[in-house]
């Protein structure tokens, strides 16, 4: 016996079936394009439970065999309350669905009463459409990425929510021959950790999903809702509008903006808002000197390399310290003893100096082979599973006997953890005169679920977390007045203490600029991770080196010799780039990303396969890249196109710039005409 339920909203019609089973999505139409998106019943959402004697994890879906009692709230809302699943009996779970306006939204708490069991994760709805040519979905990966739904091979990608590989909670599909979507958000303003899932299965239906690790893992009957909000909202548009949707949510609900007027964040330096480039280096033993000239040092190396960009620059600093990279951590004080000189060299030049500190791990060897005061001291503050067992993790990094470096993940909730990194980094903001401070993975590492009872937080996931890093990041901040605190990655809850994320890993193909699109006055955004690609490869180059500007990075984070190194056509085309985005950087420091342009030109294509971080090394690209800024307070507009080929190009281009004639800069002069 089955019987189906109608939720509608904005022209969104989801229907839920009821049958001896449990509860599915058993279709999802929109009435304004008379577009059917599933055909075919698809489980609503997943539950995992781990056996707390065993420690057996198992899953069950909505259609393992629940009972579900339909009541209808009232003329909006519907509950469905699932119980009496065998595999996991004493368990409910009460999904409140609500319709009318323009969105459906979700809220989902659960109900144990089974001592036995920990339930560890939880789906919300899964967002369920058929793969087709047409179709297209998006997903937040580093600035955010379009995806085939028919993509050949097939996929399947669980992320981690806040981390490199989800800097928001949102995914959306769209259909490009109508122009019409649905928007699957996560409204939780002050954010528990989740996993950003999407998939398709072997019959072709695409999965949109978002979980979240719960709370209390340790014990069982942890009983508990689920937090925030989810949201199906249909849109028009592609990835941009889904963005504005997440955008529109973010200003309006988010803990994280800090205040902005019309010159972006006003609690960043200008120096660091207006800075067009950055380099990285390392003051390794043998590194000091470099390769291609023994009496000139690194930081020389810097400056020559500055002085040939002709741009100004700053500098990320690693291997400052005397220990190890990725070893003997967090022990960073005494220097090295060419600190002072390196200091000076490129202080003297008008170089901005970043140095390298991580902002998760103590080694479990802290002091070469000894453990100093990993016991002692950080034992009882790292994270630890419901045994008491460390969360480690390994690197490349060895110890003096050959073994790898195990580091222990610190919790970011304890004061030990909190007032350390407090320590190390106001030594370098008031001992060492340091410009801003780059602390290590905290933007880019997932949330371990700590379950050592002996914490300020409750065992598992939940919003702890990012709670605890923001509670850290605003101690240190307060070391100094003028202290500039920046992180790997773009996870965005952590930006209300963090001036600017490094974007390294926005290196892959099918990218478009969300992230910038939503957040770009509240947060600076730098460099990309050139080192991935093989080969110095002049095309996989080229590529980044216009998008990096038409995103609205501070271009770079490139070591000076690779600079040094480069084919002369592509140096100049970078240094072009560069001083194209010094000038133009009150566009960038205090404007708004509207709408890119669409364009289409007559040249090749851009591929290389030399780009390591992307999937299988493939990127493949438009020769001619845009974007269109707006300065606030003026409102006056900025397109920017950028041709990465090293030929005319014939390009045609839609923007949404009122008609009329505008002056063109650059490499072309004359007018361009809109109407």
């Amino acid at each position: 016996m089955s019987k189906t339920y109608q939720t509608a909203a904005g022209g969104l019609n989801a229907s839920f079936a009821v049958t001896g089973e449990g509860l599915f999505l058993a279709g999802l139409t929109d009435g304004k394009s008379s577009r059917a998106y599933l055909r075919a019943p698809q489980p609503l959402f997943t539950l995992e439970y781990e056996c707390l004697e065993s420690g057996a994890r198992e899953t069950v879906s909505s259609a393992d065999g629940w009972t579900v009692a339909v009541v209808d709230a009232d003329a909006d809302a519907r509950q469905f309350t699932l119980s009496g699943c065998a595999k996991l009996p004493g368990v409910i779970a009460t999904l409140t669905v609500r319709g009318g306006g323009a969105r459906i939204t979700f809220e989902m708490n659960l109900s144990s009463a089974n001592a036995a069991v920990s339930l560890t994760a939880c789906d919300w709805p899964s967002l369920c459409f058929d793969a087709a040519a047409s179709r297209v979905f998006f997903n937040p990966y580093g600035p955010g990425e379009v995806w085939p739904s028919d993509k050949e091979g097939g996929f399947s990608s669980t992320q981690n929510y806040p981390s490199y590989g989800a800097s928001m909670q949102y995914l959306a599909f769209w259909d490009e021959d109508v122009r019409r979507g649905v928007y699957y958000g996560l409204h939780d303003g002050a954010p528990a950790s989740k996993f950003i899932h999407f998939s398709r299965s072997a019959d072709g239906v695409v999965t949109l999903k978002i979980a979240q690790p719960l709370e209390n893992i340790a014990d069982g009957c942890n009983s508990q809702k689920l937090y925030g909000v989810c949201v199906w909202q249909p849109f028009d548009g592609d990835w941009y509008d889904a963005a504005m949707l997440y955008r529109a949510w973010a200003l309006s609900e988010a803990s994280w903006l800090p205040e902005i007027d019309e010159n972006g964040r006003k609690d960043l330096p200008l120096w660091f808002k207006a800075n067009p480039h950055w380099w990285w280096t390392r003051m390794e033993d043998d590194r000091w000197w470099t390769r291609e000239n023994r009496d000139e040092t690194v930081a020389d190396e810097v400056v020559r390399a500055t002085a040939e960009l002709g741009a100004t620059s700053a500098v990320h600093l690693y291997d400052w310290h005397k220990i190890p990279f990725d070893n003997d951590y967090p022990h960073y004080f005494p220097v090295k003893d060419e600190l002072a000189d390196a200091l000076k060299t490129l202080r003297a030049a008008g170089i901005k100096i970043m140095p390298y500190i991580n902002g998760r791990l103590w080694d479990t060897k802290d002091r070469q082979n000894e453990d100093w005061q990993f016991s002692k001291i950080a034992y009882p503050n790292c994270t630890k599973d419901r045994h008491g067992k460390p969360f480690i993790e390994t690197y490349s990094s060895k110890e003096i006997d050959g073994t790898k470096v195990e580091l222990s993940i610190m919790c970011p909730s304890t004061a030990v953890w909190q007032e350390k990194q407090k320590e190390i980094v106001g030594k370098l903001f008031n001992e060492l005169d340091m410009d801003a401070v780059y602390i290590d993975q905290i933007g880019a590492a997932k949330a371990n679920p700590c379950a050592d009872k002996n914490h300020p937080h409750l065992a598992g996931g939940g919003t702890w977390w990012v709670a605890g890093y923001n509670n850290l990041l605003d101690h240190v901040r307060r070391t100094s007045d003028r202290a500039v605190l920046t992180t790997e990655c773009t996870s965005d809850p952590f930006m209300k203490h963090i001036g600017g994320y490094l974007s390294w890993l926005w290196v892959r193909n099918g990218q478009v600029p969300a992230f910038t699109a939503i957040y770009n006055e509240y947060v600076v955004t730098f460099g990309i991770h050139y080192v991935s690609m093989t080969d110095m490869d002049s095309t996989c180059f080229r590529i980044f080196f216009a998008q990096s500007l038409v995103y609205g990075e501070q271009m770079g984070w490139m070591r000076p010799d690779t600079f040094l190194r480069m084919q002369e056509a592509d140096k100049a085309f970078y240094r072009r780039l560069v001083k194209t985005r010094e000038t133009l950087a009150e566009y960038f420091y205090g404007g708004r990303m509207l709408r890119p342009p669409y364009l289409t030109d007559d040249a090749p294509r851009l591929r290389s396969e030399k780009s390591t971080q992307a999937i299988g090394g493939l990127v493949d690209y438009p020769a001619v890249q845009g974007g269109l800024w707006e300065r606030m307070g003026s409102g006056r507009k900025l397109l920017l196109l950028v041709n990465a080929a090293e030929s005319e190009t014939n390009v045609e281009l839609q923007a949404e710039l009122p008609d009329g004639a505008y002056a063109l800069q650059g490499d072309l002069d004359g007018t361009l005409t809109f109407s």
